[in-house]
C-alpha cells in the first residue's frame, strides 16, 4: 500500500524517536504533523521534515485534553484529513517502588498512558470518518516483563498495551488498524556509536525502530500487525521472551 499523500500525526516528535519516525514517514511522501511541547526544538524538527515532505509543527502538552483536541483539529484543518497516528510521546524514570514519589508515578502515567489516550481519543473520529487508517503505539519490553526499579514505567506501558488492544477491537469494524512496536536495547541517549563496533551491534538506533513503524503504516490493507517486538540481533532473546512468542 502506498503511503503517498497520507497524513500522519506523531506525538513527542521534536527529537529522538519521534523525529526519526516523522522523517521516515516523510521519506515515503507522507505529510506529517509533529506534535510536542518544545518551542524552538519543535520548529527545527518540523523544518527538517519539511525539507522532505509537507510538515507542520503543533504545540501541545499531551496530558492536557484541551491542548490535544486543538492540536488534532489544527492538523486536520491544515491537511484536510488524518490517516496515521503514532503515539510516541513518553518518558522513563527508574526507582525502587519504595523510593518512587507520587509525583514520579503521576508523571509517568500521565505522559506515557494518559497522553496516548487523549491523542487517540481525539484522532478516532477523523479516522472513523474516512473509514480507515493506522494507529501505532510505541511500547516497550517493559510493557511485557516487569523489571526491578521500573515499576511505574512498567505500569504505564502495560496500561498502554491494554488501551491499544482494546482500541484494536473497537476500531477494527471501521477498517482502522492498531499496532504496537516494542523496542529493546535502544540507544536512547542518542550518543554516536561507530558502525561495526560491539556496542552498535547490541543497540538499536532510532532509525531502526522508525523503519518498522513506517513499514507497519504501509503494509498491505489486508495485513494486521499486532504487537511487534524489535531488538538488535546480537543481543539475542535471553530473558525477555514474550508470552505467545
Amino acid at each position: 500500500m502506498t503511503l503517498q499523500g497520507q497524513v500522519a500525526l506523531v506525538t513527542g516528535a521534536s527529537r529522538g524517536l519521534g523525529l526519526a519516525i516523522s522523517r521516515s514517514l516523510a521519506a515515503e511522501n507522507v505529510r506529517v504533523t509533529l506534535l510536542a511541547r518544545a518551542g524552538a526544538e519543535l520548529d527545527d524538527a518540523a523544518n527538517q521534515v519539511a525539507a522532505v515532505s509537507d510538515a507542520i509543527a503543533v504545540r501541545a502538552d499531551v496530558t492536557q485534553e484541551g491542548e490535544v483536541a486543538a492540536a488534532v483539529a489544527e492538523a486536520v484543518r491544515h491537511f484536510g484529513r488524518l490517516d496515521i497516528v503514532v503515539l510516541n510521546a513518553g518518558t522513563w524514570q527508574g526507582a525502587p517502588i519504595q523510593d518512587t514519589s507520587e509525583a514520579q508515578w503521576d508523571q509517568l502515567l500521565d505522559l506515557n498512558l494518559k497522553g496516548s489516550f487523549l491523542a487517540l481519543k481525539h484522532a478516532i473520529p477523523h479516522l472513523v470518518a474516512r473509514k480507515g487508517g493506522t494507529v501505532v503505539g510505541i511500547g516497550s519490553i517493559g510493557g511485557w516483563v516487569g523489571q526491578a526499579n521500573s515499576a511505574a514505567y512498567a505500569a504505564s506501558k502495560w496500561g498502554l498495551r491494554g488501551l491499544l488492544e482494546s482500541a484494536a477491537n473497537e476500531l477494527r469494524p471501521h477498517g482502522i488498524r492498531v499496532s504496537m512496536v516494542h523496542p529493546h536495547n535502544m540507544n536512547s541517549a542518542g550518543k554516536r556509536i561507530e558502525a561495526g563496533s560491539d556496542e552498535r551491534a547490541h543497540q538499536l538506533e532510532n532509525a531502526d525502530v522508525a523503519s518498522l513503524v513506517t513499514w507497519i503504516c504501509g503494509a498491505p490493507e489486508h495485513v494486521q500487525v499486532g504487537n511487534a517486538t524489535i531488538w538488535p540481533r546480537a543481543a539475542g532473546i535471553r530473558n525477555y521472551e514474550l508470552p505467545g512468542h
